[in-house]
């Protein structure tokens, strides 16, 4: 019985650091299998260290008990090269993070320890949190949180609007994202965490009107909570990330703002990950056939779940929420984000996306591709999360800097305009 249940251990520890190490498309691509594949590739990945030590103790217990098992020790040697490589991959990810908006620092190899050891840490004690304020005649689903630093500082706080993920259909916020949202408030950001309204039920437009909405919201009544509404970013992930992309492409289209189309919802910068941008474009498989079944299984889902109907019937709103569909030259900044090894969302349709983004938008774009990353990666501290959030950080103080420097300028340059013509007169 004893050694049933240490080779049930040994094959389960294993089956993690396979799928957290190796990536596989056709694994994906069993619908009896993807979702177990994808569960064990994310914990193998954000446990890879404290599942390598339970690996090193089933391996101790193998070698030196009474009935040696040859088994499960090269079950056990095989897991732990497999859980070095992903920590490998994930402590390269980090150098590559620290090397986006640098300040000259590399990756921390004390940091990447500690979230390997400790990927579930507890919110941080210099951050509040004040709950469940309504921005939209919705109930629930039009409710948000702040989270600010207990002690307020002087100037007021840039804002930055989470989206949470949930294939449009689940979700909710408090959920996800909460390395980032710690990791802001605890630098002095305000950041506001939002519910939107889900499919089935509802259906697209009124997830994003609910976005811009919420943004809405911020640019009128932050200032009361100490906010900056003159600049406010927005993240997100995985339906998030499509949402938060999206949001900062259509800020000003009327029709997606019923009731409040002469509101600013303008953004100054934008932080998708893991993000969908393509409604029509959802795959990257191998061979024509397979690509076909993968747009079309999701163009299904998106219509029975998401969309009011099909795209031949409501082929403007399916284009009009295509963040792909609504690139423009006055897109805001992006830094985009992506896992080689996500097993939900195209690695290739982000890479389009900040592609044709890139060549059209006047302004930042920035593409990571963080090597074996799986979605949903930045869920909890583990690497490379510690780099993510330090990343992101960087990158809208970036931003932020940029558009002060830009802000003086056009100050000088008016004041030197109205000096001349006092001059003249």
């Amino acid at each position: 019985m004893i050694y049933l249940v240490h080779i049930f251990i040994a094959l389960n520890l294993f089956a993690a650091a396979f799928a957290g190490a190796l990536y596989s498309k056709r694994l994906r691509r069993i619908p009896a299998v993807s979702f177990f594949y994808f569960g064990w590739s994310l914990a193998g990945q954000v446990l890879a260290l404290p599942l390598l030590i339970l690996t090193l103790i089933s391996l101790f217990v193998a070698l030196f008990t009474i009935q040696l098992s040859f088994t499960i020790v090269i079950i056990n040697f095989a897991t732990l090269a497999l859980f070095c490589l992903t920590l490998l991959r994930s402590w390269q990810a980090s150098q590559l993070l620290s090397q986006v908006a640098a300040d000259r620092k590399n990756a921390s190899f004390t940091r990447f320890l500690i979230g390997a050891l400790f990927p579930f840490q507890l919110p941080k004690r210099d951050v509040k949190r004040i709950k469940n304020i309504a921005y939209g005649p919705s109930g629930q689903k039009n409710k948000l949180d702040i989270y600010m630093p207990k002690t307020k500082p002087e100037l007021p706080m840039p804002v930055l609007v989470h989206i949470h993920g949930g294939g449009w259909v689940v979700g909710r916020k408090h959920q996800q994202a909460k390395p980032l949202i710690q990791h802001m408030a605890s630098k002095g950001w305000l950041v506001v965490d939002i519910n939107y309204r889900l499919g089935p039920r509802n259906r697209m437009p009124a997830m994003i009107q609910d976005v811009l909405l919420s943004i809405a919201w911020v640019k009128t009544n932050i200032e009361t909570y100490s906010g900056d509404p003159d600049f406010v970013a927005v993240t997100g992930g995985s339906a998030g990330g499509h949402l938060a992309s999206l949001a900062a492409l259509v800020s000003s289209v009327e029709s997606l703002k019923p009731g409040f189309e002469q509101l600013d919802c303008a953004i100054d910068a934008c932080v998708p990950v893991y993000g969908v941008y393509d409604f029509r474009q959802c795959d990257d498989v191998g061979n024509d056939d397979e690509r076909n079944d993968g747009i079309q299984a999701f163009q299904s889902f998106l219509s029975k779940a998401v969309m009011p109907g099909p795209t031949e019937k409501h082929q403007a709103l399916w284009e009009q929420v295509s963040p792909m569909a609504q690139i423009h030259p006055d897109a805001p900044p992006m830094l985009i984000t992506h896992g080689r090894h996500d097993a939900l969302v195209s690695l290739a349709s982000a890479k389009a996306f900040a592609e044709n983004l890139s060549q059209i938008s006047s302004n930042k774009v920035i593409f990571v591709e963080l090597p074996s990353a799986q979605h949903a990666f930045d869920i909890a501290y583990a690497p490379p999360t510690p780099e993510h959030v330090r990343t992101v950080h960087r990158f809208l103080e970036s931003v932020r800097v940029a558009k002060r420097e830009v802000q003086k300028a056009v100050q000088k340059e008016v004041q030197k305009k109205r000096r001349k013509k006092s001059n003249n007169t």
